[in-house]
C-alpha cells in the first residue's frame, strides 16, 4: 500500500490523502475518509466519507473488511466544513464507491 494516495475528482482537482496504518491514532478532527483495496497497483475506493470526526472510520471498518476486501483506511483532514462537503461530493461523483458514506 501506498503511504499517500492523490485522487481525481469530477471537477478534475487532485485530492491527497494518507494512509492510516492503526485506526486506534485517528486524530478526533474532521475530514473525509476512503475505505480502499487494491488491485495490483491500482487503488479501488470502497467507500468515501465526510466526518465531523475522523474517529467514525472505525465504526464501519470490519463490515468493509469483510464485504468489499477493504486494505487500507486512508485519511485527509478538512476543518472547514463546507470545503470537506465539496470535496466530499467531487469525488464522489467521480469514483462512485460501492458502500454508502456519510456526508454531514
Amino acid at each position: 500500500m501506498q503511504e499517500h494516495l492523490d485522487l481525481t475528482g469530477a471537477s478534475g482537482a487532485i485530492y491527497r490523502f494518507r494512509l492510516v496504518e492503526d485506526p486506534a491514532q485517528l486524530p478526533v478532527t474532521a475530514g473525509i475518509l476512503l475505505y480502499v483495496r487494491w488491485r495490483g497497483s491500482a487503488p479501488q475506493v470502497m467507500c468515501c466519507s465526510a466526518v465531523n470526526s475522523l474517529v467514525q472510520a472505525r465504526e464501519d471498518w470490519d463490515l468493509a473488511v469483510r464485504s468489499h476486501g477493504v486494505q487500507g483506511l486512508y485519511i485527509r483532514l478538512n476543518v472547514a466544513r463546507a470545503t470537506r462537503g465539496a470535496e466530499h461530493s467531487d469525488l464522489v461523483t467521480r469514483l462512485r464507491p460501492p458502500m454508502l458514506g456519510q456526508d454531514e
